[in-house]
């Protein structure tokens, strides 16, 4: 994609960033925060590897590219721990690169450029290290910026505009309402190009490739009906209506540049517009650097806490950097002077948080696990030794291999961390999101086929889940009281409890008439 710019390639600072990035991700290789996102996509990998259909034997409201990457990888270099944390390490090193090459395409200083990747780097890694979709989806978004950027100089230029809508194409099939707004931005900007729509015609042809590869896979299984369901009806009628937070919730030291970046980087673009009397509006760069500035804003909702902004951030970068570079060709050598060293003194806050997080990773022990070292960060366990969880996999560890578990409400990274077979459909089970059919078909699942069953204390907390969730209105409902009740019933042995963890064991032989009692709230 970058082979018609030589200069570009031919930086080394574009391998400089991209080193630096991977060394920022050393730290927290085998870091985990917590159980939940990363565990989805990584879990349910493995079951496809395992021979299970996605949306046929096993739900996700995730549409399918974000699992067959992971599995696929995972095909070629192992299921291991270490395997596909490399892949993480890969995917911030090569958003980094990207951040880099999209800068300097739409504004041209390197230093600037550099600080914008590594600065990204250092505020956004640390807890959220490690195979997400956000990260995949922001690898391919950030992919599609710099084949838009490459394919908006004077020659037609076909190839890049192909590309720039076959990663738009591809980060819709990771993260839907993103790639979504990718693709129709891409369209968008080739839109107010003059004459030529042969580029256009490229990139909408890029954009139709992968989802039309998606959809050929998934009625080759007979799974299309079931995904349009999963990934389309379901996040729609459930999902998306308890996640509304308040921009910048939850912000840190670390990231707080992060959250800063979306509204400065605007008044930064209005400034730019205003100083040139409304000259940079219809600017090709400028145009495409806004057009991607509003898809990271909009992609972040309806979740807008500062880890949703860091996901996101990569994409604000280029308006930022093009409209920084304009402001400062209007001011003196001195103010310019001065302008750098307050950008770089606004970012040490940031970097002293993430210096305290590696820190903090560098003191916790590791944990075998079935998958190899883990590292429990702050989330996994009651104390800074990870007691909780490393007491929990032992515990594991002692039950026979053949056993079935079910995990719950919310720890995918459990069945994949310790290689048990995971017993339900679902992984994850939270009120509001998790309708009362899902409750009643796990249940009966689970007290046919279950051997045991692995509780997580924190996400069945009230407090906790509308510490998460603000919007949710009951924490507690019918269905969830029930579900539960038909889980003591049938696992009666308190084999391992902790304050984090529950490990119970059958205690008796069950029939799913306790299930038919699972009704929601009147």
């Amino acid at each position: 994609m970058l082979t018609r710019r030589p200069s570009l390639l031919r930086d080394p600072l574009l391998y400089g960033v991209a080193l630096s990035a991977a060394l920022v991700c050393v730290p927290f290789f085998r870091y985990v925060e917590w159980l939940g996102d990363e565990g989805v996509i990584l879990h349910g990998a493995a079951r496809i590897l395992g021979g299970e259909a996605l949306y046929r034997d096993f739900f996700e409201f995730l549409p399918p590219g974000g699992f067959l990457i992971v599995a696929s990888w995972m095909k070629l270099f192992g299921i291991g721990f270490a395997s596909v944390r490399t892949l993480a390490v890969c995917v911030v090193a090569a958003i980094a690169a990207l951040i880099y090459a999209t800068a300097r395409l739409a504004s041209g200083p390197r230093p600037l450029a550099a600080l914008l990747a590594i600065g990204w780097a250092v505020f956004s890694q640390g807890d959220w290290t490690g195979v997400h979709h956000h990260w995949l989806t922001t690898g391919a978004s950030m992919a599609s910026a710099a084949g838009l950027f490459l394919a908006l100089d004077g020659a037609p230029r076909r190839r890049a505009a192909f590309a720039a809508g076959l990663f738009a194409g591809t980060a819709a099939m990771i993260t839907q309402t993103r790639g979504a707004l990718l693709c129709v931005a891409i369209v968008a900007v080739l839109l107010t190009l003059p004459r030529d729509r042969s580029r256009l015609a490229s990139a909408i042809a890029g954009e139709a490739l992968v989802p039309a590869a998606m959809i050929l896979y998934l009625a080759a299984g007979g799974t299309l009906a079931s995904a349009f369901d999963d990934v389309i009806r379901f996040p729609g009628r459930y999902h998306a209506w308890i996640q509304p937070v308040p921009f910048g919730s939850w912000v840190s030291a670390q990231n707080w540049a992060l959250v800063a970046l979306f509204p400065v980087t605007f008044v930064l673009a209005g400034a730019t517009v205003a100083l040139g009397r409304g000259a940079p509006l219809g600017e090709p760069r400028f145009d495409a650097s806004l057009a991607l500035a509003v898809v990271g804003l909009l992609g972040i909702y309806p979740r807008g806490d500062a880890t949703h902004i860091a996901f996101t951030a990569a994409l604000a970068c280029p308006l930022f950097g093009l409209a920084m570079t304009n402001l400062l060709g209007h001011l003196g050598r001195r103010a310019r002077l001065a302008a750098g060293v307050l950008l770089v003194g606004l970012c040490l806050p940031g970097v002293r948080g993430a210096l305290e997080m590696v820190a903090h990773a560098s003191r916790s022990r590791s944990v075998p696990t079935a998958r190899g070292l883990v590292v429990p960060g702050r989330g996994l366990s009651a104390n800074d030794f990870a007691g909780d969880f490393a007491a929990l996999i032992a515990q594991v560890d002692r039950t026979p291999a053949g056993d079935a578990f079910f995990f719950y409400p919310f720890c995918p990274m459990l069945p994949y961390l310790t290689g048990r077979h995971h017993a339900a459909a679902i992984d994850v089970m939270t009120p509001a999101y998790t309708p009362v059919a899902h409750f009643r078909e796990t249940c009966a699942r689970v007290v046919s086929e279950a051997q045991w069953v692995v509780i997580e204390h924190n996400w069945s907390d009230p407090g906790y889940l509308r510490m998460v969730f603000p919007a949710i209105r009951d924490t507690d409902p019918p269905e969830k009281r029930a579900f539960e009740a038909a889980l003591r019933g049938t696992f009666g042995r308190v084999v391992h409890a902790s304050t984090t963890f529950e490990l119970r064991q059958r205690s008796r032989s069950a029939s799913v008439a306790l299930c038919e009692g699972i009704r929601g709230s009147p």
